[in-house]
């Protein structure tokens, strides 16, 4: 146990302490609201109106700024997302740099089990993902304040503090199994420009899932983005849909639910949210399995 701890506040201090690595883990949260302001937020706002407005007598100012903060919320909860994985992996530079200066070598043969020495890496990156993903929402929250937003529900938090521990775990344990496998710090970075160009698609975050042909959504769903993304708009809206559908007919809020993403299918089921939970879950303790097998059988190849 002494072990695990002393893993975890080596590798949580490194990380705080170089500050340029924790802006770029913030930088994409930047660069999306800023996309969102100029123009991710005016195309889904033109969407909802529209469907809103079917409905006589609706489609007023009042239903206008709904729309505008359901855009935002929207926008919001596939930020949560990305800012996890995108933190996670900045977390890692610091173990490809033990790599190449030989102390993660040193490291490895401390007499410290296999599985403690991975759970200590995944747990120092899961921490400090919680606490990056936390401020990213709070900061996000503070917008939409400034712009008219009420605060969401003290429920609708406590799901989110409980998504947000979830989905950093999930990618602090695929981040450590890439960075147990890349040897340089060039493919490192070469990881990190691919996944801050792909997870906006994978997490149906730049385009609405529904608006996605059918084999890309095929495709999508086989990546844990999708799941998270889905989870975070479905709670963080359900309080704004509340009010933004009431005396509206259940089907538009079903459609708009399927085509924003909220709601997902695997052919004509609808996944629950237990389900989503599940799938996450999955993909976490899957990813600690393999990576405490890679680093034990590269032991046994280096002896």
């Amino acid at each position: 146990m002494r072990s695990f701890w002393a893993i975890n506040k080596r590798n949580t201090g490194l990380y705080f302490r170089d500050f340029s690595a924790v802006f770029f883990s913030l930088l994409s949260m930047i660069i999306i609201i800023l996309l969102m302001v100029f123009f991710l937020g005016d195309v889904n706002s033109s969407e909802l109106t529209s469907a809103i407005s079917m409905v006589p007598g609706r489609g007023n100012a009042k239903d206008l700024e709904y729309i505008n903060h359901f855009s935002f919320l929207w926008v919001c909860a596939g930020i949560l997302t990305i800012n996890a994985s995108t933190v996670t992996h900045a977390f890692f530079s610091n173990m490809i740099k033990d790599r190449s200066t030989g102390r993660l070598n040193s490291m490895l043969v401390m007499p410290v089990k296999r599985s403690v020495f991975v759970l200590g890496f995944v747990f120092s990156s899961w921490l400090t993902g919680v606490i990056m993903s936390l401020v990213t929402f709070a900061i996000m929250e503070i917008i939409g304040v400034i712009r008219g937003m009420q605060m969401l529900p003290l429920t609708t938090h406590l799901w989110l503090v409980l998504l947000i521990l979830i989905n950093n775990m999930v990618y602090s344990t695929i981040m450590f199994l890439l960075a147990s496998i890349v040897k340089s710090q060039s493919a490192w970075s070469g990881i990190g420009i691919l996944l801050g160009t792909l997870s906006g698609f994978l997490g149906g975050i730049y385009f609405p899932f529904g608006s996605m042909s059918a084999a890309m959504q095929k495709f999508v769903m086989c990546f844990p983005f999708i799941y998270g993304t889905s989870l975070f708009r479905k709670f963080m809206l359900m309080p704004l849909e509340a009010d933004l559908f009431e005396g509206t007919p259940d089907i538009i809020r079903q459609e708009v639910d399927r085509a924003m993403g909220m709601d997902l299918f695997v052919g004509t089921n609808q996944l629950s949210e237990t389900v989503k939970i599940c799938i996450l879950l999955f993909v976490g303790v899957l990813f600690i399995l393999l990576s405490t097998l890679h680093i034990t059988l590269s032991k046994k190849k280096d002896r």
